[in-house]
């Protein structure tokens, strides 16, 4: 099987929404593909004061951003023996989860849907987890 794709946001949710994507990995012999996408968005004044530049980039910061919830998401997919690879993106994540699910041909997409419950739940559904539901071209495990 080919990987599974698995949305992050950094949030204490991640970690559940990992875990099962670890579980749907080791079942079906595949690794992880985490993706964070973040939005573009100015960079917060202490990145800009805490660094050696004189404009940093939003990517720069976002990427720095990312590499500290992959590495903690990561050594929880790690410590059970499943392959991680990590992609970071900015901008739109709907369009850049999709694009990548196409590109990657991963074999599902894995994310998270948390807050709300019953018919609650299914009329706020995140508007990116909606979205990716609804326009995904393999199955989609939303965790709650």
């Amino acid at each position: 099987m080919s990987d599974i794709l698995v949305a992050v946001d950094g949030s204490k949710h991640s970690e559940r929404v990992v875990d099962m994507a670890v579980e749907l990995a080791k079942a079906t012999s595949s690794s992880l593909l985490f993706a964070y996408v973040a939005p573009k968005l100015a960079v917060p004044e202490e990145y800009i004061k805490n660094t050696d530049e004189e404009e940093p980039s939003t990517d720069d910061y976002y990427r720095e951003f990312s590499e500290r919830i992959f590495g903690n998401l990561g050594a929880r997919a790690s410590k059970k023996g499943v392959k991680v690879e990590k992609i970071f993106g900015t901008g739109n994540p709907t369009e850049f989860i999709l694009d990548k699910a196409k590109s990657r041909k991963v074999s599902m997409i894995v994310l998270g849907v948390e807050g709300l419950h019953n018919l609650g739940k299914v009329r706020a559904l995140g508007s990116t987890s909606r979205r990716i539901i609804e326009n995904a071209t393999v199955p989609v495990v939303a965790v709650p």
